[in-house]
């Protein structure tokens, strides 16, 4: 059996495929592992969509909850999930808090109201996307600290431009994602994110969240000679990262503009440079 027609392989590419395209650059004996992360990830991320009111998310999340405690008392359920993510827990020393704090952050995705101030929004992208990328370095091997806060670091740029990127979903979701205070800054009203209709305070506002994820970006690559070689394969991240910003500054940061169909290959492309030559 090769590794692309596992099932969570499989979940991957189709649901995280820019992630499924990073595993492949990973080491082998490590992206089975990857792969049942990120369909974790994938299966409490999806809640929202597939739940028609919040209680019954909660039960969904719950039922995640309950699957870690199994895992971690080598009891997996039989799911097709659970059990490749337990044979990577136990291969590494992940604790389980980190998986919780994952499950507990994603309950705010099953809810309406959006963060009401900045850092109840970067805490989401932390407990969310930033460590789910510290997990990954730690399956890849990585023990030093401060690489691993780099990983959450990135893991919180990635969450933001898939926010940013995600907007006009989370619209026919009734959801929205962004940070109330900083609409307020900016004037943006929510009713008109709703309607999407772009106009000059949204674009600012993601011109200004989009100034500081290059700032991220540009302060994890100063420190890329910390990576492993291993590690380098996780943080191809940055390449995709910077690509997508690109898209979005070419719609002039109009969210409802973003045309990444058209930019697909030249990110591709990216990627693969990048991890030829050790660029981020």
């Amino acid at each position: 059996m090769t590794v692309l027609e596992t099932y969570t392989a499989k979940q991957v590419k189709a649901h995280d495929y820019d992630r499924f395209l990073v595993t492949l650059f990973a080491p082998a004996t490590t992206r089975e592992d990857l792969f049942a992360l990120y369909a974790f990830n994938h299966g409490v991320a999806k809640i929202r969509e597939a739940v028609s009111e919040p209680m019954l998310g909660e039960i969904r999340l719950q039922w995640w909850r309950e699957a870690i405690d199994g895992i971690y008392a080598d009891q997996p359920r039989n799911h097709e999930v659970v059990l490749p993510l337990h044979t990577a827990v136990q291969r590494t020393n992940i604790a389980k808090e980190d998986f919780i704090k994952i499950i507990d952050a994603r309950a705010a995705d099953i809810y309406d109201e959006n963060p009401k101030i900045l850092d109840e929004f970067e805490t989401y992208l932390g407990e969310t996307s930033g460590n789910l990328t510290r997990i990954a370095a730690q399956i890849i091997g990585e023990e030093d600290e401060e690489v691993l806060s780099m990983a959450y670091e990135l893991g919180q740029v990635w969450g933001l431009i898939g926010t940013l990127r995600a907007i006009r979903y989370h619209i026919s979701l009734k959801k929205l994602s962004l940070p109330q205070d900083l609409m307020d800054e900016f004037d943006v009203k929510k009713k008109d994110i709703f309607a999407m209709e772009g106009n000059e305070n949204m674009q600012n506002l993601i011109k200004a969240l989009c100034i500081s994820a290059h700032q991220y970006l540009d302060h994890i690559a100063t420190d890329k000679k910390k990576l492993s070689k291993e590690m380098k394969s996780l943080f191809l991240l940055s390449a995709l990262s910077r690509s997508y910003l690109n898209s979005i500054k070419k719609a002039d940061y109009n969210p409802f503009e973003i045309n990444e169909r058209a930019t697909m290959f030249p990110r591709q492309c990216r990627l693969f440079f990048s991890a030829l030559f050790g660029l981020l």
